[in-house]
């Protein structure tokens, strides 16, 4: 889906995106999905002698390959406007300057460990003592094409004098220095100008808003998936939500391919639906992808009786049966009668309440909100005259402890309970909302200024009257003094809620 979506936007504004590939990515993105490239190079398939661990070699070889001009967008960056012509005159172009922080200094410290070789342009700068610097890669590429020859031969030389060591690094890890931080240095070394695309200096970790897609494109016209934007299931909801939004049939021809090899999706909202193939499953979008619920042509389709497993305590009680000493021993039984609690709840909701709500309305729900945010901030002379109420059926539950947090795929398991036993400081109140996926049900953390929001429209409001009752709550001497960060603030709640599906527009 995300490869899909940056070649659809690409070819919004280019009519020359080309794509390079191995066959079986060829079978793939043009044989299976009907991607639209002006044109296919099929010949990456000479990498495979490498570790797929490498995977910026695909990216070395192909800027290797570049006899003109050029730039290089990675498959999980997506555009709403053309690049600017003074960022494409230039020699070389990225999308902006980092800074490693010191878990980038610490990797370099176990490369430079390990392995035997670094090309001379890295090691001049390490001996600088300075901070490790990088230009990312999210898109890269320039008008000096001999500077691209020297840098893709330093690269290859760069992995394949170490060929025997590669076996005791992180090679995930390595791609960064050999692509991103090589680039720099020889870029450095040389004196080339690089213009970029973000002229912000970014920490490794600290890319803000990059994968915001509710913003687009009122508010924001580049985004990248890069770091932990991959691992995020949020943001990855939001990116097959958008493509479904811009791009329906590439969408459904997607969830189609799933359904045809009997994979499951992760949130698999299609199960119940008697359609078998895709353009079954477009027709239904269309159908359902107007301003009003579909209530006159429901078909009743109920959630199906759900056996609820307890997940969370299950993961909590094999965490503390495998701690040898017990880790949080003291918390532990706290800790499990908590979320017992808790996913007894969740159960009572989904049996009583959850059950009994058409599949089909909360189907259209989710085709329908992914307009709202656009709707409402995308034209600022409008803004405070849109009117919300909150959602049907959502529930919430105030448990000790913030369970959500054992759903964080990036984190691991001490960290999870560290995180976990740190939120019981503090009052915490969890929204349940319907799905009509397998689970039947998702969760978001809401605090005092979100329930407040929820209790107000549990009428409707304007955006207007939202932020008069509201301002009732805070000191009216700071308010006079901050009141821009206070709408801010408030917008930043609305555009949460509605994200979630907690308040939808009227």
């Amino acid at each position: 889906m995300s490869w899909a979506l940056s070649c659809l936007q690409l070819t919004q504004f280019y009519d020359n995106v080309t794509l390079y590939t191995d066959s079986a990515s060829a079978g793939m993105l043009i044989d299976k999905l009907k991607l639209p490239y002006a044109e296919v190079v099929c010949n990456l398939d000479k990498l495979n002698k490498y570790d797929p661990g490498l995977w910026a070699l695909a990216k070395i070889d192909t800027y290797q390959q570049q006899e003109k001009p050029f730039l290089h967008v990675d498959g999980d960056v997506f555009i709403w406007k053309a690049f600017d012509q003074n960022l494409l005159s230039g020699d070389l172009i990225a999308q902006n300057k980092e800074a490693a922080t010191d878990y980038y200094e610490k990797i370099m410290l176990a490369l430079e460990t390990s392995l035997s070789y670094f090309p001379q342009e890295i090691i001049d700068d390490r001996n600088s003592n300075k901070l490790i610097y990088a230009f990312n890669a999210g898109i890269l590429g320039g008008n000096d094409i001999p500077f691209f020859k020297e840098y893709t031969s330093k690269a290859f030389e760069f992995v394949e004098r170490n060929a025997e060591t590669l076996g005791k690094i992180n090679l995930a890890n390595f791609n960064i220095f050999f692509e991103q931080y090589l680039f720099y240095c020889l870029a450095k070394i040389k004196k080339n100008k690089v213009s970029l695309l973000d002229n912000n200096l970014h920490d490794d970790n600290g890319y803000r808003g990059f994968g915001d897609f509710h913003e687009v494109p009122h508010n924001r016209q580049y985004l990248h998936l890069l770091g932990t934007y991959k691992r995020n299931r949020r943001v990855c909801n939001q990116m097959a939500f958008t493509l479904r939004k811009y791009y329906p049939d590439y969408y459904y021809r997607i969830v189609q391919l799933f359904r045809d090899n009997q994979l499951p999706l992760v949130r698999d909202y299609y199960y119940w639906l008697p359609a078998k193939k895709d353009e079954d499953l477009l027709a239904r979008y269309h159908l359902y992808n107007g301003e009003f619920y579909h209530t006159n042509n429901s078909t009743d389709v109920k959630n199906d009786a759900i056996f609820f497993e307890f997940p969370r305590t299950k993961i909590l009680k094999e965490y503390f049966n495998q701690r040898r000493p017990v880790d949080h021993h003291e918390k532990a039984e706290v800790l499990i009668k908590d979320v017992t609690l808790f996913e007894n709840s969740i159960n009572d909701i989904l049996t009583t309440k959850f059950a009994q709500i058409d599949k089909e309305s909360l189907y259209q729900r989710d085709i329908i909100c992914t307009r709202y945010i656009e709707n409402v901030f995308g034209s600022k002379g409008t803004i405070y005259q849109r009117s919300f109420v909150a959602s049907d059926n959502i529930e919430i539950v105030d448990p000790g402890f913030d369970w959500t947090l054992l759903d964080v795929e990036a984190d691991s398991m001490t960290m999870k309970m560290e995180k976990v036993i740190a939120s019981g400081d503090e009052p915490v109140k969890l929204v349940v909302i319907p799905e009509c996926d397998k689970t039947g049900y998702s969760l978001i953390l809401a605090d005092e200024l979100d329930v407040s929001l929820l209790q107000l429209l549990a009428k409707p409001f304007s955006v207007a009257a939202i932020l008069v009752e509201i301002a009732k709550e805070f000191d009216e001497e700071e308010l006079k003094n901050a009141y821009a960060d206070f709408e801010h603030l408030i917008f930043g709640r609305i555009k949460l809620a509605l994200l979630n599906r907690l308040v939808k527009l009227i």
